[in-house]
């Protein structure tokens, strides 16, 4: 056991320890390289996967900037919940030919009335409006999902306008605009 003493400098202190170190054979240089080597192995399949799982992350992040969000109330306290993506800003819709918007409706009916097909419009042009599902392709676009909602996905020709304008109107709610940007 060493026991250090007040004077006793800081290379005298460590000496002991580092002849320990100093006899290092070439079987012993083999396995550190060895050691590094895999270290370094373990480190690129961890950035490996990293990477693949950023590629989603930034999907999501994207689908999450272009998502609006817009609550209707009726009188009897049914809501509808409507969430709107704007897919263009997305890399793998950009190059379409068209504005498409992905929306989500929730209803929550608290009293007798039921809801009807929704009427959307893209920039005041009539769009063509074709409903998926929640297993579709374009639902892992959609932060918002859930097994009550209805999806719909309204497309139109492309414009040169600097807003998308998603008017939306749904029996018996008001009509409701969504404003995105375009090339964000």
């Amino acid at each position: 056991m060493i026991i250090a003493k007040k004077d006793l400098s800081f290379n005298e202190f460590i000496k002991p320890f580092s002849v320990k170190f100093a006899r290092i054979t070439k079987k012993g240089v083999f396995l550190k390289s060895l050691h590094i080597f895999l270290l370094l192995v373990i480190a690129a399949l961890f950035c490996g996967c990293v990477s693949k799982q950023n590629g989603e992350n930034i999907n999501i992040k994207q689908s999450i900037i272009n998502t609006q969000k817009a609550r209707l109330a009726l009188h009897d306290g049914s809501t509808l919940l409507i969430s709107a993506t704007y897919l263009n800003n997305i890399k793998k819709y950009s190059e379409s030919g068209l504005d498409m918007a992905a929306l989500v409706f929730y209803y929550s009916k608290k009293g007798n009335i039921d809801i009807g097909e929704p009427n959307i419009t893209i920039n005041l042009k009539p769009s063509l409006v074709k409903e998926f599902s929640e297993h579709d392709e374009i639902a892992q676009y959609l932060p918002v999902k859930n097994t009550w909602s209805k999806y719909f996905l309204a497309t139109a020709p492309k414009d040169e306008e600097d807003y998308l304008n998603l008017f939306v109107e749904i029996y018996p709610f008001e009509r409701v605009l969504l404003r995105f940007p375009k090339g964000r």
